[in-house]
C-alpha cells in the first residue's frame, strides 16, 4: 500500500510508500532542480524488511515519471544492502563514500597556525572571487563524478550555493584572506545541537600545496570554538584522500561512511 503526493507548479513533488515489506520518502531538491532545469528529488528514507521487491517501488517510479523527474538521489548507511541492491534493481547507481568527520571542541587547543590570517564574514564585494573559486574546486564530488551528468553542473551547483549564501538565514560564508588576497572560503552553520557544520570549504588552487589548508582549517576550528560550538562536523567524499588525510591530522574522528547512489533519467 502506498501513499504517494505530486504535484506541479510552484508546489513541490514529494511522496512516500508507507506500509508493507518497504518505507520510502522522497521530495524535491528546489536548488538542485534550478540547476539542471528539471525536477530533482531525495530519498530521504528507505527500509527495506526481508521479502521486499524491486515492484514494491512501483510507485516511486511511476511519480517520478509522472513529475518529469531527471535525476533522484539517495544516502544510505554503509551497510544498508539490502536496500541499496533494490535501488539498483530500478536503476540507482552508486556513486560515493561519504564520510562525516567531527571534532569535539572541548578538545581544541590554540596552536598559534591558525593566525596570521585575516578571517571575515564575507560581504558582496567578496562574492566575485569565492564565487570563481568555487566553480572550480569541488571536482571529487557526486556532480562531477557521475559520468552521466555535465560536469559544468556540479560547478553552477556550488557557485548558486556561495551566491544564496549571503541571504540564508542561519548559513554564513567566511573569507580567508592573506595580504588581500582570497586564501580559501568556508561555509558553515550552527546548528541546534551546538554542531559547527562545514557545508562547503576550498582553498584557492594557487595556494594549494604550501600549508594554507591546515593553517585555514585551524582558524575555523579555533572560530568554531569561540562561537561556543560543541563539535566541528562536516563531510567529504572517499576519493578525496587529501583532504581525508589533513582531517585526521587535525584530530577529527571518523564515525562508518555512507553510499550515495544516483538515477538519471537519460541513462
Amino acid at each position: 500500500m502506498a501513499n504517494v503526493s505530486e504535484s506541479r507548479g510552484s508546489a513541490l513533488l514529494h511522496g512516500e510508500i508507507t506500509a508493507g515489506p518497504l518505507r520510502l520518502a522522497w521530495a524535491e531538491a528546489p536548488w538542485d532542480t534550478v540547476v539542471l532545469g528539471h525536477p530533482v528529488v531525495q530519498i530521504s528514507r528507505i527500509e527495506a524488511d526481508l521479502g521486499a521487491r524491486a515492484d514494491d517501488l512501483a510507485p516511486f517510479v511511476v511519480a517520478c515519471e509522472a513529475g518529469g523527474v531527471e535525476l533522484a538521489s539517495c544516502r544510505l548507511a554503509h551497510d544498508r544492502l539490502r536496500e541499496s541492491m533494490l535501488l539498483e534493481e530500478i536503476g540507482f547507481r552508486f556513486i560515493e563514500m561519504v564520510y562525516q568527520p567531527e571534532f569535539v571542541c572541548s578538545e581544541w587547543t590554540q596552536t598559534g597556525d591558525e593566525r596570521g590570517l585575516e578571517l571575515v564574514l564575507a560581504s558582496a564585494r567578496d562574492l566575485p572571487a569565492i564565487v570563481e573559486l568555487a566553480g572550480t574546486a569541488f571536482g571529487c564530488e557526486r556532480f562531477h563524478m557521475d559520468p552521466r551528468l555535465p560536469s559544468g553542473l556540479g560547478d553552477l551547483r556550488y557557485q548558486n550555493w556561495v551566491r544564496n549564501c549571503l541571504e540564508h538565514p542561519s548559513q554564513r560564508l567566511y573569507a580567508l584572506r592573506e595580504a588581500g588576497d582570497l586564501v580559501a572560503f568556508f561555509v558553515v552553520e550552527m546548528l541546534v545541537d551546538g554542531t559547527c557544520y562545514w557545508h562547503l570549504n576550498a582553498v584557492s588552487p594557487a595556494r594549494q600545496g604550501m600549508g594554507y589548508g591546515l593553517r585555514a582549517w585551524r582558524q575555523m576550528m579555533h572560530q568554531a570554538f569561540k562561537d561556543g560550538a560543541r563539535r566541528v562536523r562536516t563531510s567529504i567524499v572517499a576519493r578525496n584522500h587529501r583532504v581525508l588525510n589533513l582531517y585526521a591530522r587535525l584530530g577529527f574522528v571518523f564515525p562508518a561512511p555512507s553510499m550515495t547512489f544516483h538515477w538519471v533519467r537519460s541513462a
